[in-house]
């Protein structure tokens, strides 16, 4: 069973509320947490999250932001959209 956050209630409210006002977007978009990547001590300012699907998988890795080069797909941007949190190769 999944838990509730219990944390910034208020914000989560919020964010909510934003789903319900637009209905269509429900099933395209989630609230991630960094929970992993702060446990990974992840620097989210000099490394980038790079995903692709194997299989039934979603692989993650880190990389420097510097060396990541190819052509991608931002999945998940920070709070105010102007850096990219996680990257999914773009198929070729």
């Amino acid at each position: 069973m999944a838990c509730m956050p219990t944390g910034d209630v208020d914000f989560h409210d919020a964010v909510k509320e934003v789903f319900r006002g637009y209905p269509e977007t429900q099933g395209k978009y989630a609230l991630s947490s960094l929970a992993l990547e702060r446990r990974r001590r992840v620097d989210v300012d000099k490394e980038v999250a790079v995903s692709r699907i194997e299989g039934r998988k979603i692989i993650t890795e880190f990389e420097e932001r510097k060396s990541v080069i190819r052509m991608q797909l931002c999945l998940k941007w920070n709070f105010d959209c102007t850096e990219c949190l996680m990257w999914e190769e773009a198929p070729e």
